[in-house]
């Protein structure tokens, strides 16, 4: 009798990693999908996004790793600058979003979601 066990927490490039020794292996990306699923459960990955590693790594691709890419750099969410907010909040914790974005030079979506790392509770600062 065969025991089996879906796995419950995965990683990226575990999944990958999976996938990368069955395609070697010369099994085909919509079998590799079907033993993903009966390892891993449903929510693994898709059969689309099997076949395009699978195309991946016929052109050369070895590494199951994120590559790194460029991106812009945030600018907002510097040390200093959560210093600053810190200060700014513990000397007013009534000030506003607007206000501490204003006071820094950064938008008002940088300042709530980056680099003030506290969310608003009944009108008061709380640290996150």
């Amino acid at each position: 009798m065969e025991r089996r066990c879906v796995l419950n927490s995965w990683s990226k490039e575990e999944v990958r990693a999976v996938i990368h020794y069955e395609w070697a292996r010369g099994v085909s990306g919509t079998e590799i999908h079907n033993r993903l699923v009966e390892v891993y459960g449903p929510g693994v990955m898709s059969k689309q996004m099997v076949r395009r590693w699978c195309r991946t790594f016929s052109d050369g691709r070895q590494q199951v790793e994120d590559i790194l890419r460029a991106g812009r750099t945030r600018t907002a969410t510097t040390d200093a600058n959560v210093g600053k907010v810190d200060d700014i909040i513990r000397a007013n914790r009534r000030i506003t979003i607007d206000e501490v974005a204003a006071e820094l030079g950064i938008s008002h979506e940088r300042a709530q979601n980056d680099i003030l790392r506290y969310r608003k509770v009944s009108a008061r600062w709380m640290p996150r």
